[in-house]
Order: structure tokens, then C-alpha cells, then sequence
């Protein structure tokens, strides 16, 4: 199984990754890497164990794209933790991928051969790739019969989503995401840890891709409001110092305040002020913790003129204060 992936990062331009039949390993296999190409700088955690790779990426890019080839069937559960990814096929009649901020989806391409684009930001994500083999491991040789639509899919080779459009991450699922990416285990107790939660997971989100309702377009909402929401998250995610008011979000969604503000809060569960705020309280706090910056310093960054405003909108979301952190 082989992955060819091309960009100006690399040397000579080419990353060739190559795994075992079905990611089959002997044991457990965890690799912790610093990635410090010009355009991504971070830490990337690779783990093998029977039949399943994880991936657990905490990196900062900036604005690039990545052409990516597989020789093999993709599975994949992706959460996009924070950030984005968005896959473009070279042949345009296959699927394109898009997986915007605090979304999720499971996926299944017979074919990958296309771009990768990333945006400018903080992204951090959980991926757990798996294989045919896998699922029959799992559920049983009759998976094709027990998961109706995605089995189907299989055995007809035929691109697969979950969802039509990427969901938000729920509290539930942030949950699982979270033992699993912050599981600190001796690696005697985190091989059989991690398998027993990942199928705990696979199989809760496979159970559900029986429900004919994951076929309809999600919220009931159209294309192109769908993606007008999305633009408008993508601009609050770059624009978090400025002052962001409903009526100029409107003009960027190119639609009223009252619709604006039901689709938004349809799509991320929350209104478009506690969405700002706690996406501000969260960056603050990064430069409080990671850069060692002032509360003051930090209020300033995230677009507060006047740090005891900024100090009880922090307490009010995280229960302390932000001088607690210094």
C-alpha cells in the first residue's frame, strides 16, 4: 500500500509513504514527529495497531495544497478539530471532500487522486484510517448485508459519506475524540485502550449509516446557504481581532441577519456570539499558555479594547480567571 503525495515542501517535491497490507502491524507502533516545513510547523502522532492508522495533528499552516495519490481503497473517519480540509478529485464527475472547522465525517473513496488544500490557521485533527478488512474484522464477513448503504457502496465501488455535508462535532463526540487523543497510557495498556475506543466509535457511526436520514442535505438548508454559513465561519475564524456584527456577516453570507442566524446556529449549534466568543477565549488562552503573553496582551489580540471586559467574558466560559493561567 503506497501514498504519493507532491508538493513544494518536499524534497524533490515527492513524499512516498508506504504501509503494510490492510495497516497490519505486529505489535503497537506510536511515532511522535515535529513538522517544521515552511508552510506547516507542528507535531504530528502516528499510530499503528492491528489494521487501523491514527493520526493526531496539532500543526500551524499557512495557506497551501498538497496532490495526493493512493493505490488503495480509503477509509477514513476524520475530525477536523480545529481547521479545515477540503479534497478536490482530478476527475471531476468523483466527490470533492470538505471538512470545515469543528466538523466531522466518515468517508469511503474506491479512488484518491486529487488536490488537498489547506487555509491559514491553527488545525487540529483526529484520523483513523481502516480498510475492508478491517470491517469484516469488527462486524463479520456479512458486513456488506448488516451496513445496507455503506455496504453496498463497497461492493459496488462507490464513493460513501456519512453525511452528505460534514457535521458538527457534539459534546459527545468531542468526548470520545478527546480519550482518545489525550490517552497517556503505557503503551501495554494504551494498544488495547485505544482499540476497545476507536470500534467503540466506529461501530456508533456505522450503526447510524443505516438511517435513511443521513441521505437528505443536512438542516434542511440549500447548497448555497450551506456554503454561504460556511464562508461566514471561515471569515469569523481570520477576523477574530476585528469587530464582527451580525448586519456585516449578513453582507458576507449575502443573505438577512434572521436568516443568518438560524443556519448558523442550525450548523454549529450555537448562536454567532458564543461561536466568536469562545473561538476568542480559546485563542487568548493559547497566548496566555503557549506565548506567555499578558492578560492585557492577550485581550488586545483577540479584539478587546478593555481587559476587565475580556476577563469576565473568559470567566464566564471557562469558570476562572485568565490571570490563573500566568
Amino acid at each position: 500500500m503506497k501514498t504519493i503525495l507532491k508538493s513544494s515542501m518536499f524534497e524533490n517535491n515527492v513524499l512516498v509513504k508506504r504501509f503494510e497490507k490492510d495497516f497490519k502491524t505486529s505489535g503497537f507502533i506510536e511515532q511522535k514527529k515535529q513538522i517544521d516545513y515552511a508552510l506547516v510547523k507542528g507535531t504530528l502522532i502516528e499510530i499503528s495497531i492491528n489494521g487501523l492508522r491514527i493520526l493526531i495533528r496539532n500543526v500551524k499552516t499557512e495557506d497551501y495544497s498538497v496532490d495526493v495519490q493512493h493505490d488503495f481503497p480509503f477509509f477514513k473517519l476524520q475530525f477536523e478539530i480545529e481547521g479545515s480540509s477540503f479534497y478536490e478529485p482530478l476527475d471531476k464527475c468523483q466527490p470533492k471532500v470538505y471538512i470545515p472547522n469543528a466538523h466531522y465525517n466518515l468517508f469511503y473513496l474506491p479512488k484518491v487522486q486529487g488536490t488537498l488544500t489547506y487555509k491559514k490557521g491553527h488545525r487540529k485533527t483526529l484520523e483513523i484510517l481502516f480498510t475492508e478488512n478491517y470491517l469484516k474484522d469488527i462486524i463479520g464477513e456479512n458486513f456488506n448485508e448488516i451496513l445496507h448503504r455503506f455496504g453496498t457502496a463497497i461492493s459496488r465501488k462507490k464513493p460513501f459519506f456519512m453525511w452528505d455535508k460534514s457535521q458538527p462535532i457534539t459534546n459527545d463526540l468531542q468526548n470520545h475524540i478527546n480519550e482518545i487523543v489525550f490517552c497517556n497510557y503505557h503503551k501495554d495498556l494504551k494498544k488495547p485502550y485505544l482499540e476497545a475506543k476507536i470500534k467503540e466509535l466506529l461501530i456508533l457511526l456505522l450503526a447510524q449509516t443505516n438511517d435513511n436520514i443521513n441521505t437528505d442535505t443536512p438542516f434542511n438548508l440549500p447548497e448555497t446557504d450551506y456554503n454561504a454559513i460556511l464562508k461566514v465561519e471561515r471569515y469569523i475564524n481570520t477576523h477574530l481581532k476585528d469587530t464582527l456584527t451580525i448586519p456585516e456577516l449578513a453582507i458576507i453570507a449575502g443573505m438577512n441577519t434572521t436568516k443568518l442566524k438560524q443556519g448558523f446556529k442550525l450548523i454549529f449549534s450555537t448562536t454567532i456570539f458564543k461561536y466568536i466568543s469562545c473561538l476568542r477565549m480559546e485563542q487568548a488562552k493559547k497566548q496566555i499558555v503557549e506565548k506567555k503573553c499578558t492578560v492585557a496582551e492577550a485581550a488586545y489580540h483577540v479584539g478587546y479594547k478593555h481587559p476587565q471586559h475580556f476577563t469576565v467574558a473568559f470567566k464566564k466560559i471557562y469558570g476562572y480567571l485568565p490571570s490563573d493561567l500566568t
